[in-house]
């Protein structure tokens, strides 16, 4: 019986892990490619700096270390950029030649390139990837992997190569393109094709899973970089029981410095960070709805791997990558094997947070920690207490003249922002009809509609979660904050900064950077002593800590079961 108990555990964690699915993403220059590199490693090649860490966390890399000894399993890499490139396949040279000309290549270049396509058309297996990733016929798995692998993905690296520092702007392109309408060279849209690319990356998954399937009790492992858009994000996480993903996030500075050593000139830099820049993007059109949203996909994530440091500091920055794999890894495949670091439980709370908030613009997070660890204050961005956030007030009710406790007196009797109102939310009780949803509105943007003054943040009912932490501190009386941490979802503004200063926070640690200048001005003002130190978040929250650090057996009962059984099966 002890022999099947033991055997009846590891078919419980083979179930958790036989596919196991990792997406990344992260700004360019974050570090995406070369995390998906390690992912892709023997075991041998992931060199560790042991010591570095503090005491606790490296005893955990050591544990996990030990473990990964034993159940590494090289991940199988998909690129995104890969993907997209498949899809010009469908079209006749002369419409791939007018695009790449449109884009200034040369016209030597653009010949190379159609004739490495004419190579990969007449492959033998490219008639299995075509009826596995557009047609969606399984049985060609094998097959479609192998061409993708040995043949798509090597004409990839050479058109990356020959496009130089407009690869990033032509596949963002062809990327929105195929999101609009399904077609690389067409932004005609065509809504049943949202998911058109998304849904390619995942039958390339199925196929590298068929192509494990012949041998007994292999465990695929898939990493795909890099998801660039929230909504193929989600659909993977919906597609995938063993999904993963995984935001890289790197200091600004240090990403810059990496794209510069990559040739790219500061005019090349600013176009691809103005694609992809922080900033919610509206949904009013059509054109973000489909491209790349990095913000919502950082926030998105499960899991954070910080990648800051400069180019000539990457043997010591791959380091700190290869500890981070190794960790979440090992924890992936086996969850309870080691307990959540500080800065983890503390954000935890912060992300936990974070989803109190009534703002229908963004929700944010954020917790007090003392030097020890111990959690002073939670806050959240929300209205004052007694007023009615903006999720659970209903427009109608407003210009209806019902519901005086959720509406301002301004609300209630300005003509100009009624009357505003009135035309942006024409529709609302055909909304309400049709869906039964009520029709909630953000006043600082009524408001700054009727003043032309779209960047003005002061209007906002919400007080931020980082002032809601600091103002829990002063209302219900504290010792102090006096050294402390300050965990927010995503970073302070310049008016929370200051408060961070004043109050002698020490070190500030953050997901996502806030798009002003506190990091650079407020944070960076006065005694270099007194100054907050600035640190990304690394780790896992939401339901990755829950399912990373939840183990599947009580640890006791099953270290028991496993130790009635030597390791040839035998009873003790």
């Amino acid at each position: 019986m002890a022999k099947e108990i033991s055997a009846g555990i590891e078919q419980a964690y083979y179930e958790r892990t036989d596919l196991l699915v990792v997406a990344l993403t992260g700004r360019t220059g974050s570090g995406c490619t070369t995390t998906a590199g390690v992912f892709t490693k023997e075991y041998s090649e992931l060199v560790v700096s042991e010591g570095d860490l503090p005491k606790p966390e490296d005893r955990k890399l050591l544990i996990a270390k030990s473990f990964l000894e034993k159940a590494w399993v090289p991940f199988k890499a998909i690129t995104v950029s890969t993907v997209i490139l498949s899809y010009l396949f469908a079209h006749g040279d002369e419409d791939i030649r007018a695009f790449f000309k449109r884009h200034k290549v040369e016209d030597s270049s653009i010949d190379s390139l159609l004739g490495e396509f004419q190579i990969l058309r007449k492959d033998k297996n490219y008639p299995a990837f075509v009826d596995c990733v557009v047609h969606d016929q399984k049985q060609h798995g094998p097959d479609a992997w192998t061409f993708y692998n040995n043949m798509l993905s090597p004409v990839a690296q050479k058109t990356k190569s020959m496009l130089g520092a407009i690869y990033g702007p032509v596949f963002q392109e062809l990327g929105d393109n195929i999101r609009y309408s399904g077609s690389a060279l067409s932004n005609k849209i065509n809504q049943d094709e949202l998911f058109s690319l998304i849904r390619r990356v995942k039958r390339l998954v199925k196929a590298a899973f068929k192509h494990d399937s012949s041998l007994p009790r292999q465990s695929t492992r898939i990493i795909i970089d890099a998801i660039r858009n929230p909504l193929e994000l989600l659909y993977m996480r919906d597609q995938f029981a063993a999904f993963y993903a995984i935001a890289i996030t790197a200091d600004d500075d240090d990403r810059i410095a990496r794209l510069e050593s990559l040739a790219l000139n500061k005019k090349d830099i600013q176009k691809i960070d103005s694609k992809e820049a922080s900033g919610k993007k509206s949904l009013k059109s059509y054109e973000n709805f489909v491209s790349q949203n990095i913000q919502e996909c950082i926030q998105k994530s499960d899991l954070f791997f910080a990648n800051s440091g400069r180019p000539e500091e990457f043997a010591t920055n791959i380091r700190g990558i290869n500890a981070q794999v190794i960790r979440y890894t090992a924890l992936m495949v086996r969850p309870g094997l080691v307990t959540p670091t500080r800065d983890e439980r503390c954000m935890q709370l912060a992300f936990v947070a974070k989803v109190n908030s009534g703002c229908i613009s963004r929700q944010v997070g954020a917790t007090v920690a003392d030097e020890g660890g111990s959690i002073k204050a939670v806050g959240w961005n929300d209205v004052p207490k007694g007023q009615v956030p903006c999720l659970l007030r209903d427009v109608s009710n407003l210009l209806s003249g019902g519901d005086t406790v959720a509406f301002s007196y301004y609300e209630r009797t300005d003509p100009k922002l009624r009357r505003n109102l009135e035309n942006d939310f024409a529709g609302r009780s055909s909304l309400k009809v049709a869906t039964g949803l009520p029709c909630p509105y953000c006043f600082k943007d009524a408001y700054n509609a009727i003043n032309d003054d779209d960047n003005n943040q002061v209007h906002t009912r919400s007080l931020h979660a980082e002032e809601n932490a600091f103002l829990q501190l002063a209302k219900y009386g504290n010792s102090g904050i006096q050294g402390g941490v300050l965990y927010t979802t995503a970073s302070p503004c310049e008016l929370c900064s200051k408060k961070a200063f004043q109050l002698g926070i020490k070190e500030v640690i953050y997901i996502d950077p806030y798009p002003g200048i506190s990091s650079t001005h407020v944070l960076r003002s006065g005694e270099e002593v007194m100054q907050p130190k600035l640190r990304l978040f690394n780790g896992a929250i939401g339901h990755a800590y829950h399912r990373l650090y939840e183990s599947i057996f009580p640890i006791k009962d099953e270290y028991r079961a496993r130790l009635s059984v030597d390791p040839q099966g035998r009873l003790l």
